[in-house]
C-alpha cells in the first residue's frame, strides 16, 4: 500500500532508520537538514522546467553578492567545485584544452602548489581535472618562503585549504603572492561556515576561486555547493560542468562566444558527471538567500544549551565520570563556534562506547577522534529536541552498569536509575 512521502512509514518499508546525529554537518551522516522555506522552493522548482544555464545565472548574481565575488555557481557539493576550480585554472577559455581534460599534454600550465595531505586531504578532487599537484608543507614558519620557490613554468594556480580559524599562512599573504606571480589563488572553503564573516572574507582577501559546502552550515540540499570568484574563471568551470549537447547559434551562452571570451562551445566537459539539478540550484539559492538574516549568535546559545543539558545529565552518574573523563569545550579543535563535549577513555573505552552506541535500534554517532581511538567529540548542531535525554540514557546504558530512564519533566533531562 503507498504511503505518503515524509511519513515514518516510508522508513519502515524502506528498511531504513533515522539516526541521532551527534557528529554534526559530515557528509557521512548526510550533513545538514535544510530549513523548510529552503525545501519548499526545492519542491517548487522540482514541478517546472527551466534552461540550466538560466538558473546559474541566477544563482551567480546572488553568489556574487553574498561572498563579495564577482560570479558564482552551483555545484553538487566543495568536492566537484574544488575539481571544477583545478580544470577552470588549468583551461582557462580555450577550448580544446577543456576538451582534452585530464589529459594536460596540451595544457600550457598543469601544475597546482597544494598543501601536503593532512587529516582532511580532499587533493584528490583537484587531481581529477588531471592537475598535477607540487605539495608544499603549509604549516612550516617559511611556508610563503618554500611557496614561491615552488613557483615554476608550468604552475597554473596556487591552493589552500582552510583548516583552523587560526590560518597558516594568511590567506591575503598568500594571494598577493600568488597575484605577485600572476596566479590565481583557489580556497578549499567547504567547512570554513561558521563564522559566517567567511562567506565573504576569502574574497575580501584576495581569493580568486572560493569552494563552498552548500549542505552544511548554510543549510542547503546536502549534495551541494558553491564555487565563487573571478567573472572568467567562473565562466570556464561553468561551461566544463553543464549540458554542451548545443548547436552553434542557439547555445544558451552564446553571447560569451559573440563577445570574444570563447572561440566555440565546447564538448561536454570534465564536469559533466558533477551535473547540478534544478533543485539543487534554486535551494542554494534558497539557504544563501536566508542566511544573512539569520540570528548566528542565537544558535550558538541554543547549541550551548543542549550541550549544558547533555554536560550536567552525565556529570551527576558518578560510574559514568569514573569511566570517562568529560570536558566541555566552547569551540571545536579548529577553533570555530561549536560548543561540545570531549569524551575521553578513564576505564571505559571511547571505542567500546562508540561501538555499543552504533548496535542500539537507533543509532547515535559522535565525532571519532583520528589521531586516538580512546577520545570521541559530541557536537550538538544537529541534535533535535529530545536528543539530548537520550544520548544521556544510552551513554549509562551502554557502558553496562545500570539502565537509566528519563524524566522529560526534570531539568535538563535529569536520570532516574532503575
Amino acid at each position: 500500500m503507498p504511503v505518503e512521502i515524509g511519513s515514518a512509514e516510508i522508513f519502515e518499508a524502506l528498511g531504513i532508520h533515522p539516526i541521532i546525529n551527534a557528529v554534526g554537518y559530515a557528509t557521512r551522516v548526510s550533513g545538514s537538514c535544510p530549513h523548510p522555506d529552503v525545501v519548499a522552493a526545492m519542491a517548487a522548482a522540482s514541478g517546472e522546467y527551466f534552461e540550466i544555464d538560466d538558473l546559474l545565472d541566477a544563482a551567480s548574481r546572488l553568489i556574487a553578492q553574498a561572498t563579495f565575488t564577482e560570479a558564482g555557481i552551483v555545484t553538487c557539493g566543495a568536492s566537484a567545485a574544488l575539481s571544477l576550480a583545478a580544470a577552470a585554472c588549468l583551461a582557462g577559455n580555450l577550448p580544446e584544452v577543456m576538451d582534452a581534460l585530464p589529459d594536460t599534454s596540451g595544457c600550457p600550465r598543469n601544475e597546482i602548489i597544494f598543501p601536503i595531505p593532512g587529516p582532511f586531504d580532499y587533493d584528490h578532487a583537484l587531481r581529477v581535472s588531471g592537475a598535477k599537484l607540487v605539495f608544499v608543507d603549509y604549516h612550516a614558519n617559511d611556508a610563503l618562503r618554500q611557496i614561491e620557490q615552488a613557483i615554476g613554468p608550468k604552475t597554473a594556480a596556487i591552493g589552500y585549504v582552510w583548516l583552523e580559524v587560526t590560518e597558516r599562512p594568511n590567506v591575503a599573504a598568500l594571494a598577493e603572492l600568488a597575484h605577485r606571480h600572476g596566479l590565481p589563488l583557489i580556497v578549499d572553503a567547504a567547512c570554513a561556515l561558521p563564522p559566517a564573516e567567511n562567506l565573504s572574507a576569502f574574497s575580501r582577501d584576495g581569493a580568486d576561486l572560493i569552494a563552498y559546502s552548500g549542505g552544511k552550515h548554510l543549510g542547503g540540499p546536502q549534495a551541494s555547493g558553491i564555487l565563487c570568484g573571478r567573472e572568467e574563471l567562473i565562466r570556464s568551470a561553468w561551461v566544463q560542468m553543464v549540458d554542451m549537447d548545443v548547436r552553434h547559434g542557439t547555445w544558451s551562452l552564446q553571447h560569451w562566444v559573440e563577445c570574444g571570451w570563447i572561440s566555440r562551445p565546447p564538448r561536454h566537459g570534465i564536469g559533466r558527471s558533477m551535473k547540478v539539478s534544478k533543485e539543487a540550484i534554486v535551494g542554494v539559492m534558497a539557504a544563501l538567500s536566508r542566511y544573512g538574516a539569520r540570528d548566528h549568535a542565537a544558535e550558538y546559545a541554543a547549541w550551548a544549551a543542549i550541550i549544558d543539558e547533555i554536560e550536567a545529565g552525565l556529570r551527576d552518574l558518578p560510574e559514568v565520570k569514573l569511566g570517562l573523563n568529560i570536558t566541555r569545550q566552547p569551540c571545536g579543535a579548529n577553533g570555530q563556534p561549536y560548543p561540545n563535549l570531549r569524551l575521553e577513555s578513564a576505564g571505559l573505552r571511547v571505542s567500546d562506547l562508540l561501538h555499543g552506541l552504533r548496535r542500539r535500534p537507533r543509532r547515535i554517532l559522535l565525532a571519532e577522534d583520528e589521531r586516538s581511538p580512546d577520545r570521541a567529540v559530541l557536537y550538538p548542531q544537529c541534535l533535535k529536541p529530545g536528543d539530548a535525554a537520550e544520548i544521556i540514557a544510552a551513554i549509562w546504558q551502554a557502558s553496562g552498569r545500570q539502565i537509566v530512564t528519563i524524566d522529560s519533566q526534570r531539568p535538563h533531562g535529569r536520570e532516574q536509575t532503575s
